[in-house]
């Protein structure tokens, strides 16, 4: 009997090489069958065919993998990597009969109106529909999540960078429903990053399994506003922040024009601080009311104040016998100019921070600091939700995080994962050959690594076939995260990631491992400082 040596380590086959092997008709032309008579001449068994095909493709992954019998698995596309920690599901039960109106405890709004939903038949469903609903804000999320983040354009695979993602789905007695071909929800989905112009809608097709893009989600097509604004509604309010911004709001001086005439005066620096910073300011008038002999005269009173616009000054020259009044703008020389302007950024700054100061005092006075977007009051109050709705925000956010917060609007009309994203290309500094000890440098063999930028709110995923050219950069990394083999999570942060071993062209890592007392999302992200 002929012995066989098999390679384990056998280094994979190329494409084209694979390519060049595949004759069936060559390799069954070769065959001989045992019995003679069992197949005529010309006859072809595909069943024969398709069950030799089978026995050396299982043959070789019983080879490839050390002899060792191992079922084929089928990986779900969305495939949540840690068993015992995931993002969990709120249920709430709607009538289908008329229009509801949903607030989830971050205080998105999710509208849903009446008789919305078909059965799997595409008969119309009555009576009680359970929603199920979750929401992903940030990198821990959509890691427990197992939903993919690459986005494939133009033949670039993109990771995407999410301002929010939520997943939707629907149930009577236990059956899935879906929304009837003329009907959509809206959802209002709280998002934690206002930025209003470089997010985009994406919708999860799973049979495809791809992001399919849907629209902008920007400012300019009103699908993402800020979600609360200040409260200076009554007339008092609104005249003090007006006084406020007319005496306070510093005007950009601009270069002064060898066509116009300009002059200089003495002016009360304590009436018009934002003025007495700058070094060489001149007054230049613009319009037809001003005569060079005026600037020559001696005058009684020189006023300053500024005009309604709060784009510039009017100044009035006055004596017993007349008085003129023309309008100016600040103005400074050419070889001023780069000066000025520094200087007027660091005043800028300061007047922003000032009217944030003024507006919170003066809606304090008001004893209503914020208030639900108008664009939403109704929703909520056409449920008697404003009250929930409040309790919720204020049980979740500080008065520093409220501004950052926006409403992203989902019009959506199918059920399933949306997100707010924008693509952006991980930077790779670095493929290297990556090996992961413990810190007692006993090998771990993990199944996927996801690095975290937490300021970015980004994740990237590396899976174990790119463990041999690991992208790695610790200036766009703040977090490392490794799934074991046995579901087993450990980690790297921070200054632990600015010193991983480097040698040439491999890379080491010394894992830590995550203390069994983490068992949630949120001692997860608690413990991650996210």
């Amino acid at each position: 009997m002929k012995k066989f040596i098999f390679k384990k380590d056998k280094e994979k086959l190329t494409e084209q090489e694979i390519q060049q092997n595949m004759n069936f008709d060559k390799f069954i032309s070769g065959y001989v069958p045992p019995v003679k008579g069992w197949l005529s001449a010309g006859t072809k068994l595909y069943t024969l065919i398709a069950s030799v095909a089978i026995v050396a493709v299982v043959a070789g992954y019983f080879i490839l993998n050390g002899n060792k019998a191992e079922e084929f698995v089928t990986v779900p596309f969305v495939n949540p990597p840690v068993e015992n920690i995931t993002i969990p599901t709120n249920n709430f039960v709607v009538n289908t009969e008329v229009d509801s109106t949903i607030v989830y405890s971050t205080g998105s709004i999710i509208t849903i109106p009446a008789s919305a939903f078909v059965d799997e038949d595409g008969k119309d469903v009555k009576g009680k529909v359970e929603i199920h609903y979750r929401e992903f804000h940030d990198p821990i999320d959509i890691l427990l999540s197992g939903i993919p983040m690459n986005y494939d354009s133009a033949g670039i695979t993109y990771q995407l960078e999410s301002a929010g993602m939520f997943e939707i789905t629907a149930t009577q007695d236990g059956k899935p429903v879906n929304l009837k071909p003329n009907k959509s929800l809206t959802v209002n989905m709280i998002s934690h990053n206002n930025n209003a112009t470089d997010y985009n809608i994406y919708n999860l097709d799973t049979v495809k399994q791809k992001w399919v893009y849907v629209s902008e989600n920007t400012a300019k097509n009103n699908t993402c506003i800020s979600a609360f604004e200040d409260r200076v509604e009554d007339a008092k309010s609104k005249t003090e922040i007006k006084a406020f911004v007319a005496s306070n709001k510093p005007l950009r001086p601009q270069k002064s024009s060898s066509e116009r005439e300009n002059f200089t005066i003495d002016f009360n620096k304590d009436e018009f601080p934002e003025l007495a910073v700058f070094s060489g300011l001149k007054f230049e008038p613009i319009g037809k009311n001003y005569k060079s002999e005026l600037s020559e005269k001696t005058w009684d009173e020189v006023l300053i104040e500024r005009n309604e616009d709060n784009e510039h000054y009017i100044i009035t020259f006055s004596s017993e016998k007349e008085s003129h009044s023309f309008t100016v703008i600040p103005v400074v020389y050419e070889k001023d100019y780069e000066t000025t302007m520094k200087d007027f950024a660091l005043i800028q700054k300061k007047y922003e921070m000032r009217l944030a100061e003024k507006k919170r005092i003066v809606a304090k006075a008001t004893d209503s600091l914020y208030k639900i977007n108008v664009k939403f009051e109704r929703v909520a109050a056409r449920s008697d939700l404003n009250a929930r709705f409040n309790g919720f925000v204020n049980d979740s956010y500080n008065e520093t995080n409220k501004d950052l917060l926006a409403y992203r609007t989902f019009t959506i009309s199918n059920l399933g994962i949306w997100n707010s994203d924008m693509p952006f290309l991980y930077p790779m500094h670095g493929k290297y050959s990556a090996t992961f000890v413990s810190y007692g440098n006993r090998v771990l063999e993990l199944k996927n690594v996801y690095l975290i930028n937490r300021e970015l709110n980004r994740i990237y995923p590396v899976s174990k076939n790119r463990f041999g050219v690991f992208p790695f950069s610790s200036d766009g990394i703040d977090v490392m995260i490794g799934i074991t083999e046995d579901n087993k999570l450990v980690y790297l942060k921070d200054e632990e990631l600015k010193t991983v071993e480097i040698k040439g062209q491999t890379i080491l890592f010394k894992m830590n491992k995550m203390d069994e007392s983490v068992v949630s999302s949120k001692q997860l992200k608690d413990f991650m400082k996210m």
